[in-house]
């Protein structure tokens, strides 16, 4: 018997993609409060005056956050400023999952950090410890009350003021 007709049903009885409804960031509204600064190596750092400018851009209390809507979304944005970190705030019901990853820009130059409020790690956050090419991390409500998480996406390089990208996010 032909392999190729033993593989043609798997191509058959995958269900198409259904594309998530796309939003500018320029649409989406503040949160109400941002995660305090994580605390993690700067994979951007350099030596030099652009380094200390961007070393004392990512000082600070907190980070400002957007809020994500419900339910699964692209968000298309762009670097804001020479931190070269955005913030979202995305609610997370008890039990319930969220996986953020940017899809597209240059992915190998960007990294995806989840906190909880105070900029730490929580039971139910994973992400890439493991620089692999793909940006994403996820989080497993463990509890059943609702949780607010932040996703940081973060740069690599310190020369991608204005870059774009998109984030996907994606509800379990």
């Amino acid at each position: 018997m032909n392999p190729l007709l033993l593989t043609l049903p798997l191509f058959v009885l995958q269900a198409p993609r259904v594309p998530f409804p796309e939003v500018e960031t320029k649409d989406l509204a503040p949160a109400p409060r941002g995660p305090m600064t994580p605390h993690v190596r700067d994979a951007g750092t350099e030596a030099g005056a652009m380094g200390q400018a961007r070393h004392g851009a990512r000082r600070g209390p907190s980070l400002p956050a957007l809020q994500l809507p419900a339910g699964s979304v692209r968000v298309k944005d762009k670097i804001p400023d020479l931190s070269g970190w955005r913030a979202y705030a995305i609610d997370v019901p008890g039990g319930g999952t969220v996986k953020a990853h940017v899809v597209e820009g240059r992915k190998a130059w960007f990294r995806v950090l989840g906190v909880n409020a105070w900029g730490r790690d929580e039971p139910g956050l994973l992400q890439n410890r493991i620089a692999t090419g793909e940006p994403q991390a996820t989080y497993k409500n463990p509890s059943s009350e609702m949780r607010t998480i932040y996703f940081i996406v973060d740069t690599l390089d310190v020369n991608m003021v204005g870059d774009p990208f998109t984030v996907e996010v994606t509800r379990g």
